[in-house]
C-alpha cells in the first residue's frame, strides 16, 4: 500500500538513495532538507521538496503532520563548535514536531554503538536521541543502527593525492563492519514498507568486517596505484589534521575519543553479526563503483589549469 513518507536529510547519502528507493516503490514522497540543487534533483524525479531547517520545530510538524511514516536523522555538522550540544537542540526539535505531528511511524538512523552512553564520541547524542524518541506516547519507532559507512574512506583521496598513503589514527589490523550507505537506504526502506515496531532496533553493519589495510589493498588497484598503504598516525596528530581539514574542536575531539576506543576494541567493533544485519555492498564493489570514480574525477580535476 502506498504511503506519504518524510525523508529528513534527504540530500544526504543515504536519503537520496531513500528517496529514490521509496518512489521506485510507489510511495509518495517528502524530501526535507536545506535548499540545495541536490533537493531540486529530487523533486524533479518525484518527490515533493521541503527546504527548510530541522532546528525549525514549526516547520517539521507542518511537514510531517498527515504523513504515514518518516526517516527520521539528525544531519551532521562537521564544522558546529558544540556537536554535543547541536545533536541535542536538533533532536529536540524533531521529537517536539514529532509529539505535535501527531506522527505515528518513523525508522531514525542511529549508530553502532548507540546502545552505550559515553565512549563512543559523536555516537552519545545517538544513544539520548533514542531514548527520546522512544518516550513519545503512540510513536512506533524503529532505530537503525549502521556501522562505518565505506564512504567514511573518501576521506583518503586527498591524502592519496597528496602523500600517496591512507592514514588515520587508527589501528591498521582493526577488523569492524563496515557497510554501503545505499544498503542502509535499502534497509530504511525495507522497514518503512512495513508496520514498525516501537523500540526495535536494526543493525546494518555490511558483508564482513575489514580493516584499514584491507581497504588500502582494494583500492590502491583500482586507481592504479598497487602499492598503496595505510599508515597509522599518533592520536594528536590524526586530530591535527582533523582541525585542520575544518573539523571544529568539538568534533575532532570526539572522533579522537571514538577511535581510542575502537582501538581497544570497546566499542563498535564486535557487534554479533546476524544474517539480517548483514547486506550484500561487498567493500571490493564500493571501491570500483564509488572510490574509484570519485578519485579519478578529483585527479582530473586537479590537473586542470587554474
Amino acid at each position: 500500500m502506498a504511503k506519504h513518507i518524510v525523508v529528513t536529510g534527504a540530500t544526504g547519502n543515504i536519503g537520496t538513495s531513500l528517496v529514490h528507493e521509496l518512489l521506485r516503490r510507489g510511495h509518495r514522497v517528502t524530501a526535507v532538507a536545506r535548499p540545495s540543487a541536490r533537493l531540486d534533483a529530487l523533486a524533479q524525479a518525484g518527490a515533493t521538496a521541503a527546504a527548510g531547517d530541522l532546528h525549525d520545530a514549526g516547520f517539521l510538524t507542518g511537514v510531517l503532520r498527515g504523513a504515514d511514516a518518516a526517516f527520521l536523522m539528525i544531519p551532521p555538522n562537521m564544522q558546529t563548535p558544540d556537536f554535543l550540544a547541536y545533536q541535542a537542540e536538533v533532536g529536540e526539535a524533531i521529537v517536539q514536531a514529532v509529539r505535535a505531528a501527531g506522527l505515528r511511524q518513523a525508522v531514525h538512523l542511529s549508530s553502532i554503538g548507540a546502545d552505550q552512553p559515553a565512549g563512543t564520541g559523536p555516537v552519545v547524542g545517538l544513544y539520548h536521541q533514542e531514548a527520546r524518541l522512544n518516550g513519545v506516547d503512540g510513536l512506533q519507532v524503529a532505530h537503525l543502527r549502521p556501522a562505518y559507512f565505506m564512504e567514511n574512506l573518501l576521506a583518503n583521496v586527498g591524502m592519496i593525492q597528496h602523500m600517496g598513503i591512507m592514514g588515520s589514527a587508527m589501528r591498521p589490523d582493526l577488523k569492524f563492519p563496515m557497510v554501503a550507505t545505499k544498503d542502509i537506504a535499502a534497509k530504511a526502506a525495507e522497514l518503512l514498507d512495513r508496520d514498525l515496531e516501537a523500540g526495535s532496533v536494526h543493525y546494518v553493519l555490511g558483508p564482513q568486517n575489514y580493516s584499514q589495510q584491507d581497504a588500502a589493498r582494494a583500492i590502491g588497484p583500482a586507481i592504479g596505484r598497487p602499492d598503496l598503504q595505510y599508515v597509522q598516525f599518533p592520536y594528536d596528530q590524526a586530530k591535527q589534521g582533523m582541525v585542520q581539514a575544518g573539523l571544529s574542536e568539538s568534533m575532532a575531539t570526539l572522533y579522537d575519543e571514538m577511535t581510542r576506543n575502537m582501538n581497544e576494541e570497546k566499542v563498535m567493533v564486535n557487534e554479533p553479526r546476524t544474517p539480517a544485519a548483514t547486506t550484500p555492498t561487498t567493500l571490493d564493489e564500493f571501491v570500483q563503483t564509488v572510490f574509484a570514480p570519485v578519485f579519478r574525477q578529483a585527479t582530473a580535476q586537479a590537473a586542470q589549469p587554474a
